[in-house]
């Protein structure tokens, strides 16, 4: 006998390697609206008594293509050199990293940079994604997170005149967590590509961006260190 598709359970093979469920589609489908389930996230159905891509089945196929188009749109740049085109050198005044740079310097650092806009809840970098470049928010606000063990978890919110995705970049390893648009966002992003070309025409712009970007990384790792040492001392005083 046939199951009605409501009366279908379903076990999801989520991205920390945990099986969820079973579970009926209405619960799924909220799933899907989460962003905890994606096209190719493994799913078990009863009713075919094997796991198959989200994508692959067919009542979850129209709620995760409109959940993709419409809720999590990954940023689309202009091409390269039209950055000039739409932001100003002012606008980078904003970054307390780059206020040594002079008006031409900035003007040269726009030139190898590429602008992303997105609307409200979208996503800006996925986790897992390759770490081929880093962005800088011109305006909005966004959300770092992370899901493991089914629970959505927020690390951080970060603001207009921040970096992000840099560590990733030097290190060429997998993003780490999905960043999202708590509003409207406007990104400049460089990527590993553009920097490294920097670096062999500029090599002067090149440096003390890097210097600037070091003291991100550094100034990122103390506030860890802290936080750590922190709860250590915490922990210890109620022992």
């Amino acid at each position: 006998m046939t199951l009605d598709n409501e009366e279908v359970h379903y076990k999801v093979w989520a991205s920390d390697n945990v099986v969820y469920g079973p579970v009926l589609l209405v619960t799924l489908l909220e799933w899907v609206a989460d962003g905890r389930v994606t096209p190719d996230t493994w799913v078990f159905s009863e009713e075919v008594n094997s796991w198959k891509p989200a994508k692959t089945l067919p009542p979850l196929g129209d709620a995760l293509a409109n959940y993709h188009a419409s809720q999590a749109p990954l940023p689309k740049p202009t091409k390269l050199g039209q950055a000039s085109d739409s932001i100003t050198v002012e606008q980078l005044r904003q970054f307390d990293q780059l206020a040594g740079l002079g008006q031409a310097e900035l003007e040269q650092f726009i030139s190898h940079c590429t602008v992303m806009e997105i609307e409200e809840g979208g996503i800006i970098m996925k986790k897992g994604s390759p770490g081929d470049g880093l962005f800088m928010i011109l305006s909005g606000e966004t959300r770092v997170r992370i899901i493991a063990a089914g629970q959505d978890t927020t690390l951080a919110t970060v603001k207009a005149g921040s970096f992000i995705g840099e560590v990733a970049m030097f290190s060429q390893t997998q993003r780490s967590a999905d960043i999202l648009a708590l509003n409207r966002c406007k990104l400049l992003f460089m990527s590993a590509e553009s920097f490294r070309g920097m670096m062999q025409t500029e090599p002067k712009l090149a440096s003390a961006v890097l210097f600037a970007l070091g003291r991100i990384m550094a100034d990122r790792m103390l506030a860890g260190n802290e936080r750590f040492q922190n709860k250590a001392s915490s922990e210890f005083l109620w022992l």
